[in-house]
């Protein structure tokens, strides 16, 4: 608690592959085809040590792929896997191949969104995406379709805020951030992994809100500007206090009257996204202090739903009907997820005596800014027997 932004920026992240032996009948690319990138930024002094600046500014200047700066990959004019992971401490990153002028109709080599945090997913065609810490995007990308000696740059969207839709300044940009270089020829007589849109992956069914859904709000509360960050006011060593019924389904709704997006990340479950709604976060936040400071009245709790300043918009089209385990929560919104229902693992796990967990049984959820969940943005809740 408190050294998590410190440890992963020393190099305490990694990336490790969870698989189903149904992968195999799929004709994804695999093997030297199948690529984990693990992306982060980091600022190095002059004798080439890290230099941490997160106390200064928010992001660092230099783009960080799988350990190293700048690093380019020699690949075939075929298709890949590239199973990607934001593992920055705060950076967004805003993802687009980019192609050297006149070699495709489009200026970015378009590719293929076949899988998200929890798992595989219908595949959707694409051109860029958005990306926030902790977030996973499992990608086809097609080399075939560019000319030997030619290379593809995957970039930073430029003019992307580090915390993307954030406010400008407050960190360096970052655009380019790795090569693929079109150099080896083709292995074997053909590509034998499946087109992408021929893959037969099942779509994710949409978990459906009934009317007596319970929802549970947090806010994202911080007093002033530069002080601590808590949900509801509440901090992290706190006792819990959200209990819920095992087995049952809730809507959770993420409510960010400040000025940055957080990246809010749920241990044991996976969930899916519901919508976003704007609402009138100065005027909330000043009632929401009044609430505080006179004593958290339950009669005088200010209710969101008085401070919309527009209808929910849907889900991006790579969130939607896609199973998470983080979600982006941009400023001035309220971001609901629907979570299908809350089961810990009460067996045994890979036959270890005694590590099934037993009810009432307690996990945390945490904004995935490393920083801020260092600085109390992160709390526990617990699930309890059915009848509790």
């Amino acid at each position: 608690m408190g050294m998590s932004a410190l440890n992963v920026y020393a190099g305490l992240a990694g990336l490790y592959f969870i698989r189903d032996p149904a992968d195999d009948r799929l004709g994804l690319p695999r093997g030297e085809f199948e690529v984990p990138l693990i992306l982060q930024d980091r600022t190095f002094n002059a004798n080439g040590s890290l230099a941490y600046t997160m106390v200064d500014r928010e992001g660092e200047d230099t783009p960080i792929v799988n350990g190293k700066a700048y690093p380019y990959l020699d690949v075939e004019p075929r298709r890949y896997r590239l199973r990607i992971l934001n593992a920055s401490n705060e950076r967004f990153w805003r993802l687009r191949f980019d192609t050297p002028r006149g070699v495709l109709p489009q200026p970015q080599l378009p590719f293929w969104l076949v899988g998200t945090d929890g798992g595989l997913r219908a595949p959707l065609h694409m051109l860029d995406f958005l990306i926030s810490p902790a977030e996973r995007y499992d990608l086809i990308v097609d080399f075939s379709q560019i000319p030997p000696g030619k290379d593809v740059t995957l970039t930073n969207y430029p003019g992307t805020q580090v915390h993307f839709p954030g406010i400008t300044g407050c960190g360096p940009e970052i655009a380019d951030i790795m090569r693929f270089r079109v150099r080896k020829p083709l292995s074997g007589s053909r590509d034998g992994s499946t087109p992408p849109e021929k893959l037969k992956l099942q779509s994710v069914p949409a978990i459906k809100p009934k009317p007596h859904t319970r929802r549970r709000q947090w806010v994202v509360y911080q007093k002033e500007l530069f002080r601590t960050m808590t949900f509801n006011a509440v901090p992290y060593m706190e006792p819990s206090q959200d209990f819920i019924k095992e087995g049952s389904t809730e809507i959770w709704e993420y409510i960010n009257p400040n000025h940055d997006a957080h990246p809010m990340h749920v241990h044991l479950v996976n969930f899916q996204v519901l919508d976003r709604q704007p609402f009138d976060a100065a005027a909330y936040q000043k009632d929401y202090d009044k609430w505080i400071d006179g004593g958290r009245k339950a009669e005088d709790h200010p209710a969101v739903a008085d401070y919309f300043t527009g209808p929910p918009i849907p889900p991006d089209p790579d969130e939607a009907l896609s199973y998470k385990d983080t979600v982006k929560a941009p400023a001035q919104m309220v971001t609901r997820i629907i979570i299908q229902e809350f089961v810990p693992p009460r067996d045994e796990i890979a036959s270890i005596p005694g590590s099934g967990a037993e009810l009432p049984a307690t996990y945390i959820h945490h904004c995935h800014l490393l920083e801020h969940e260092d600085d109390d943005l992160m709390r526990p809740w617990t699930i309890v027997p059915a009848g509790h």
